[in-house]
């Protein structure tokens, strides 16, 4: 991680001469776009400004207990020429780059990610893949302000490291996660409402999703990939599961003993399939290198990407056509 102190005292003034601000989150928001907008809007309205959230998506389910009256604002509800600056957080290619042409080449564009980004197009670029999050980017630069941090704001980014970190278990965390999530508790942020709402409070249908896909699991011998499954009808059977349980899904996989990465496939659309993978460091699998040759991206050891077809079952296993 390199130092963004530049960066973010850039990113202060802008939104300390601005008035209204567009945030981004991804397309099938998780914990980390969630909590890394809900943060940076609280922070700009403590200033007397005004935050509206974009998402393609509606606000997830599993963040409605957490946020009470949060919304995410469709792209064609919004006039976006209306806006003064505009904010991608952890969806730079995930949402941002569809609506990249609705805005004014004279207007304030930061990006904030830590997935790599061949190419970013913005006035202030904060992209690093050292960071386990985008909201632990946040986190940083309302720190670097010295601002206060309010409870809301707290339970968001600890939210958002939570989730991209698997409770501070996977690979991407690092000490200096560890300090933001102990400085976040300390700051209110509300673990045991966070650890019931959106990493204990598994209903049955979760259960059932984990259960199919663990089921359905082959092996490569191979290549050591463990792969599995989730077609439309397990979609629609188990009520349109959260982008978080499809994920733990794909993390269970890994686990499992002799796999050395795993690759879960689910149907977003009729006629298009997200692929998940995982692995560890010490497994030797570098899953950014897959994702990528397949037109997506991530980390080393979490990566995604999104292809046209359908999930089809056939004698040798799951294929998509």
């Amino acid at each position: 991680m390199r130092d963004y102190s530049s960066e973010f005292r850039n990113l202060n003034y802008v939104i300390r001469n601005a008035d209204r601000f567009l945030l981004f989150a991804h397309t099938r928001p998780d914990s980390d776009t969630v909590g890394a907008n809900i943060a940076l809007q609280e922070f700009i309205e403590m200033q007397g400004k005004q935050a509206d959230i974009c998402c393609v998506d509606a606000f997830p389910e599993f963040a409605k207990a957490l946020f009470p009256g949060s919304t995410f604002n469709a792209p064609s509800a919004l006039d976006f020429t209306s806006y003064d600056a505009y904010i991608a957080s952890d969806s730079v290619n995930r949402g941002f780059n569809t609506v990249r042409d609705r805005i004014s080449s004279e207007k304030i564009v930061a990006l904030i990610d830590h997935h790599p980004i061949e190419d970013p197009e913005g006035d202030i670029v904060i992209i690093d893949t050292g960071f386990s999050s985008a909201a632990e980017i946040v986190y940083q630069f309302i720190k670097s302000t010295k601002t206060k941090l309010s409870h809301r704001m707290a339970t968001a980014l600890l939210l958002g490291i939570l989730g991209d970190t698997g409770n501070l278990q996977h690979s991407s965390t690092t000490p200096e996660t560890f300090a933001a999530a102990a400085s976040l508790i300390r700051s209110g942020a509300q673990l045991p409402k966070i650890t019931t709402s959106v990493f204990s409070n598994n209903s049955i249908s979760t259960l059932k999703l984990w259960g199919r896909a663990l089921s359905r699991a082959k092996i490569n011998p191979s290549n050591g990939m463990i792969y599995s499954a989730i077609t439309e009808k397990d979609i629609i059977e188990l009520g349109n599961p959260s982008t978080e349980d499809l994920y733990i899904a794909s993390a269970l996989l890994n686990n499992v003993p002799d796999a050395k990465f795993s690759l879960l496939f689910y149907q977003i659309s009729p006629d298009s399939v997200r692929g998940s993978l995982r692995t560890e460091p010490h497994k030797g699998v570098d899953v950014s290198n897959i994702a990528q040759s397949l037109g997506g991206g991530g980390h080393k050891y979490a990566s995604g990407f999104e292809i046209p077809g359908r999930i089809i079952e056939t004698a040798e296993g799951w294929e998509v056509r």
